[in-house]
């Protein structure tokens, strides 16, 4: 979910050369307009139930994203599969930092790490296990996958904070999303496609 793209072979390459990451990070301070820390804990006047809806619901969201991308870096088999989870980790590491920020400017509460409602793509903990689990040529594939449908899960709560939220840093990142993830998702599938098993 940010832009950092190394020359690799396959969708990292495709990604780099088309300008397409995963997701954006916002380029200004992700807090430069936020309200103070010390807000109580409902949501900040510059933020609607909308923004604190997709702020709560993408730090989940990235949170499996990060251990979906991990995995794929440590146990992918093909070079581009471990190539694309480098990239996730590198780009949505700092994504959730700003994420864990909004939320406490905000005043907001956090959704428990295990509460995914509302999290449309959701890489579910039965999904995720069934994916751990598999062999290695099922396993590149079945990330790929899994990862395109989190993508196209992450786009649709984007196009709704783009309808309904006024928080300018949520809104920058949801507009990145949605950039980016129309080119990358046809993508991962056609990776998933090419790839032997």
């Amino acid at each position: 979910m940010v832009g950092v793209a190394v020359p690799l072979a396959g969708v990292a390459a495709v990604l780099a050369l088309t300008g397409l990451p995963a997701c954006s990070s916002p380029s200004a301070n992700p807090t430069s307009t936020s309200t103070s820390t010390s807000r109580p804990s409902t949501v900040a006047p510059s933020a609607t139930a909308a923004d604190a809806d997709f702020v709560r619901h993408m730090l989940v969201h990235h949170g499996r994203a990060l251990e979906l991308g991990q995995a794929a870096r440590d146990r992918g088999t093909d070079a581009r599969v471990r190539a694309f989870g480098t990239r996730i980790l590198t780009e949505q590491t700092p994504e959730r930092g700003h994420l864990q920020e909004w939320v406490t400017a905000l005043g907001i509460a956090p959704m428990p790490e295990t509460d995914h409602q509302g999290a449309a793509g959701y890489v579910t903990d039965d999904a995720y296990r069934r994916l751990l689990a598999e062999p290695a040529p099922a396993f590149d594939r079945d990330a790929l996958l899994l990862s395109a449908s989190s993508e196209q899960g992450a786009v649709e709560m984007s196009r709704t904070e783009l309808a309904a939220g006024t928080y300018a840093p949520a809104r920058e990142l949801a507009t990145s999303i949605v950039g980016a993830q129309d080119g990358e998702i046809p993508e991962l599938r056609r990776l998933a496609a090419d790839l032997p098993g």
